[in-house]
């Protein structure tokens, strides 16, 4: 779960800048994903929430 954070960490504020939001949403998250070529699966929530607590714009 640590690694998907790591690994999708450094896209966060490229797209919370261009979509204008505070936190990362499901949607941005599954972008970054496929971008990527990473699976999200059942820890894609867990992340998510991960990023939320450390990321703002």
């Amino acid at each position: 779960m640590g690694q998907l954070v790591t690994r999708v960490r450094p896209h966060v504020p490229a797209l919370l800048e261009r979509d204008g939001n505070e936190t990362v949403t499901r949607v941005q998250l599954r972008e970054i994903l496929r971008q990527a070529g990473l699976k999200g699966g059942r820890n894609e929530r867990l992340g998510l929430q991960e990023l939320r607590t450390e990321t703002t714009i």
